[in-house]
């Protein structure tokens, strides 16, 4: 019964590391209207990415309680700061305190999973992380329909009931694990995965509006694209698990096309469906690393994870909009290089 309880409670923790993820893209029309904010907006990932850079290194260590659940209670504690600041400057300082939650909630609540079902670890961590997709879908389709603050006070409220089923998490197992060597293709192919997939959150609305699409279409697109990253981490567990690295080049294939038709106003309303095509990359990729490299090479991988979802998009910021879809296509090549890397590596070993 307690497994159930912890799986349910590391459901809740990513699918406000979903809402983390999601949050900029879509309360980034609310903070322009709010407080007038352009390119201050890179200050956020910054600050997201130290506080998550100093949560994944206190997640590597063996203590999983209090850890986790206290970091339920902080991101709780944070949005609702966030719903209440009349200053951007204080939603960077926030920010810092979402990543720090975010980083020890991706960790443990991912490892924790994999931990009590090692047999079946990249069906299952691909399904719990339907929790991620979810969190990602609800909050731009939520902030479409309900105020901002109301959304934020909601999330809080999740993150203290999380709090609650985590307390009393087992502490990390002891697992043999192969020393670094193999580890830093994985963590080059999670940092572009995870740079990828918050660069096409954030940024490919703004390149829809310069296409000539409505902003609140660009929000629906955005909403769907989440929710399809969470149909294909629900759909494609099963297959995936059966060959891993194989079943995501494959994949990867499929978003290079649906980026390319990203260039063209009529077909880059079907960008949505990469969300699809992408649901499956980081639960399989942290899997594969559990297993072969153990729970403190974790922290490696998130390290890696925090800094490319972090700087690529803040990077992004930097690009004149018709280059946006140019850097989510090198993006995407990148990723299909490096999983072809990987599956050559496997098969050669």
């Amino acid at each position: 019964m307690a497994d159930v309880r912890f799986f349910w409670g590391s459901f809740l923790a990513l699918f406000l590391v979903g809402m983390i993820v999601a949050l900029p893209g879509a309360a980034l029309p609310v903070w322009r209207g709010r407080y007038g904010v352009g390119e201050e907006v890179s200050w956020f990932f910054i600050a997201l990415l130290l506080g998550l850079l100093l949560g994944v290194r206190l997640a590597q260590g063996e203590k999983r309680h209090p850890l986790l659940p206290a970091a339920l209670g902080l991101v709780g504690l944070a949005l609702w700061g966030v719903a209440l600041t009349p200053s951007f400057p204080l939603v960077v300082a926030l920010a810092f305190l979402l990543g720090l939650g975010e980083g020890l909630m991706n960790v443990h609540g991912n490892s924790l999973v994999g931990e009590l079902y090692p047999r079946k670890r990249v069906e299952l961590l691909n399904r719990v992380n339907v929790a991620f997709g979810l969190g990602a879908v609800f909050t731009p389709f939520a902030l479409t329909l309900l105020p901002y603050g109301a959304v934020l006070f909601l999330a809080g409220l999740l993150a203290w009931i999380g709090a609650l089923l985590l307390w009393g998490a087992p502490q990390v197992a002891q697992v043999p694990k192969e020393q670094g060597r193999g580890l830093w293709p994985f963590l080059l192919a999670v940092a572009i995965y995870t740079g990828l997939e918050g660069a096409l959150a954030t940024w490919n609305r703004v390149w829809l509006e310069r296409l000539g699409h409505p902003t609140p279409m660009g929000g629906v697109l955005l909403s769907l694209y989440w929710l399809f990253l969470a149909m294909g981490r629900l759909f494609l567990a099963k297959p995936v698990a059966q060959k891993p690295l194989a079943a995501l080049r494959g994949l990867l294939l499929g978003v290079l096309a649906l980026l390319f038709l990203n260039l063209l106003p009529p077909t880059a309303l079907l960008f949505p469906l990469a969300g699809f095509l992408l649901g499956p990359l980081f639960s399989t990729l942290f899997a594969l690393v559990q297993a072969r490299f153990g729970h403190r090479a974790l922290g490696g991988l998130l390290y890696a994870g925090a800094t490319g979802s972090t700087l690529i998009p803040a990077l992004f910021a930097l690009l004149p909009t018709p280059g946006i879809p140019y850097g989510l296509l090198g993006l995407a090549l990148g990723l299909f290089l490096m999983v072809s890397s990987l599956e050559r590596r496997a098969v050669h070993a």
